[in-house]
């Protein structure tokens, strides 16, 4: 059973990774993904030029995550404050920007993207409110430099939204934009 799971998380990455890509790729330039060395998830060439990619996902709570992930999690019950979202978002950057795993990556290709991607079965505006709070006050603690920016997937209203979160002097200056 554990190379089945496998497989459907590789597949679930790659929907992601193809998705945001795509996004990515403004111009109509076309991409191609050309490894999954992991880390990073991906290494991919757009527009010519080689870099790569990390995903990761956020939940409301771990039990969420859980519930979400395990065939064998039966219940899970909404719970928390309205700004947990926000919070595991920004923790799970500085997680991120603090690695030193990415560092072989980042000198033979230069600085990756980030998706944060959230998997939040009930994330909404208000959510999205408390996000867009803490982006003005987000500092990294231990920013190593392997990532050139970051970015906040999310659906609402029915609408998946890229939405920048890092660099924070640009993150706080752009918007989102939709897919």
């Amino acid at each position: 059973m554990l190379p089945e799971k496998k497989s459907i998380e590789a597949d679930f990455e790659l929907t992601i990774a193809r998705r945001f890509l795509t996004w990515l790729a403004i111009n109509g330039e076309s991409y191609l993904i050309k490894d999954r060395p992991n880390p990073p998830d991906f290494v991919f060439s757009l527009g010519g030029k080689d870099s790569w990619l990390e995903l990761t996902d956020i939940y409301l709570n771990n039990e969420q995550a859980r519930f979400l992930n395990r065939p064998e999690e039966k219940r899970f019950s909404f719970f928390g404050s309205p700004d947990e979202p926000a919070l595991r978002l920004f923790n799970k950057l500085n997680e991120k920007l603090s690695k030193p795993s990415y560092r072989d990556v980042f000198e033979k290709l230069g600085p990756g993207l980030l998706l944060l991607t959230c998997q939040d079965i009930a994330f909404d505006s208000v959510n999205l409110a408390r996000i867009e709070e803490g982006l003005y006050s987000f500092c990294p603690f231990d920013d190593r430099g392997f990532f050139k920016s970051a970015y906040f997937e999310y659906k609402i209203d029915d609408q998946r939204v890229y939405r920048l979160v890092y660099p924070r002097d640009e993150a706080v200056g752009s918007s989102a934009r939709s897919n």
